[in-house]
């Protein structure tokens, strides 16, 4: 019986092509070792060119990490010429997507990478330069070209991201507007050179847009009836949502969600369409004499089509409160996740009150919560009491996934290290004490 490789190999190039393509592009490139037939087939890759390096970008942000990276300087040298190397050697016409991930500042090398892009009409591209030390992720930036006569080969492309990559307001709304007429997704962060920017246009396609630390932003303006999703941080900017008549997910971080939290019945318009809310109330400060005189828990506009609510927070009493006041004012919540931020120390109010003490709260019935979702679980009174208080409100909570992780080190290189610490080990015993309480339901603790 013959091998499924001479079987393979009985197909024409163009078909083994286009199954190498479907793999990763190191997958593809290990393939050339089958024989001397396969060793240049991977040339006319069309898949997903992925050029990124997290272990050694993490291991510069966090050396402790040890995971065996040189000086950041070599490693710039080394990942260039291994971006230049491979897209050199490819002789496809198109290439699905490029992404490249690390921090470069080589203007003519990404130049050329642009231009590689624009050349094998990619779909989707994404640039992300950010800085080792992310307090000078402005100095040095890379400039987007600003010759916008280039960009009509832009035409096919559905999905764009840039990521400490300087690029003006003009240039975003010409290739909005003029050069890329099935663009989908759009991503901007850490822009240093978007001052104002204007998302309009009768045949705008856009359906998701992410604007995030844009510090020198001044005036946003948005006008596109086809998009679904929005993500913002940033400026506080009074921009509307009345021209945004279909979005449904909104997230929003930093000052700007304070600023939403605090402000959230003059959004009521916009709020009571969505079915996704992400809030990071971080910021929001609420003292006890705003809740005392009512603020913030009776003015909550209800929120009726609201399926997945998700706060970014800290274990503060009152900031817990005003998750409870979310919940209630959203009928219809399906899964609530929460991922705490330890910036206080715990024992410094956990004495002082508790939740369940709270007579701002009316502890209705949450008739619709099905799943509750708890990252960030250090295990003390305000964390018990929540996680309690759910449990006895929620009639037709079905799961709830505890996991003591740190939430900024949720899918970072530095996840699997503090899983490994005592804090973590010590978090994770408390949540099964917590879960061994209430045996008819069903907890995940990973």
């Amino acid at each position: 019986m013959r091998s499924v490789v001479d079987h393979i190999n009985e197909l024409p190039d163009d078909i083994l092509v286009n199954i190498l393509s479907r793999l990763t592009m190191k997958e593809a490139v290990r393939t050339s070792i089958i024989s001397s037939r396969w060793r240049y087939l991977w040339r006319g890759f069309s898949g997903c060119l992925n050029f990124d390096d997290p272990f050694t970008m993490a291991n510069s942000k966090w050396p402790h990490l040890n995971l065996k990276s040189g000086p950041i300087n070599v490693e710039r040298h080394k990942f260039v010429n291994w971006v230049n190397q491979v897209l050199s050697s490819l002789e496809g016409h198109c290439t699905e997507e490029l992404r490249i991930c690390f921090d470069v500042f080589s203007n003519h090398d990404i130049d050329n990478w642009i231009k590689f892009a624009l050349e094998r009409r990619v779909r989707r591209l994404e640039l992300d330069f950010s800085r080792v030390v992310y307090n000078f992720r402005f100095v040095g930036q890379y400039t987007f070209p600003s010759h916008l006569e280039f960009y009509s080969s832009f035409r096919h492309l559905t999905d764009l991201s840039l990521t400490t990559v300087g690029i003006t307001g003009e240039v975003l709304e010409h290739l909005l507007c003029y050069c890329c007429p099935v663009l989908e997704v759009l991503n901007v962060a850490e822009s240093s050179s978007l001052t104002s920017l204007k998302v309009s246009g009768p045949s705008l396609k856009l359906k998701h847009l992410k604007l995030n630390n844009l510090d020198n932003l001044k005036d946003l303006q948005l006008h596109a009836p086809n998009l679904l999703s929005f993500e913002y941080s940033g400026p506080i900017l009074p921009f509307s949502f009345r021209n945004v008549p279909n979005l449904v997910d909104a997230s929003f971080w930093g000052c700007f969600s304070a600023y939403i939290a605090r402000n959230l019945c003059q959004h009521s318009i916009f709020l009571v369409q969505l079915h996704t809310l992400k809030l990071d109330t971080c910021h929001l400060l609420i003292g006890d004499s705003e809740y005392r005189a009512g603020r913030y828990l009776h003015d909550i506009p209800e929120m009726c089509h609201l399926k997945h609510l998700e706060i970014i927070g800290t274990p503060k009493v009152n900031d817990l409160i005003f998750c409870i006041a979310l919940l209630e004012a959203a009928p219809s919540l399906y899964k609530f996740s929460l991922k705490l931020v330890s910036q206080y120390d715990y024992e410094s109010y956990e004495s002082v009150k508790t939740i369940k003490d709270q007579p701002y709260l009316s502890f209705t019935e949450l008739r619709s919560i099905r799943v509750v979702e708890l990252l960030g679980f250090v295990g003390h009174t305000a964390d018990f009491e929540l996680v309690m208080y759910l449990i006895f409100s929620a009639k037709l909570l079905e799961k709830i996934i505890i996991d003591p992780c740190s939430t900024w080190r949720v899918g970072t290189p530095a996840e699997l290290i503090w899983r490994e610490t005592a804090e973590y080990q010590s978090a994770r015993r408390r949540a099964f004490e917590l879960a061994a309480k209430f045996p008819l339901w069903e907890f995940v603790i990973p």
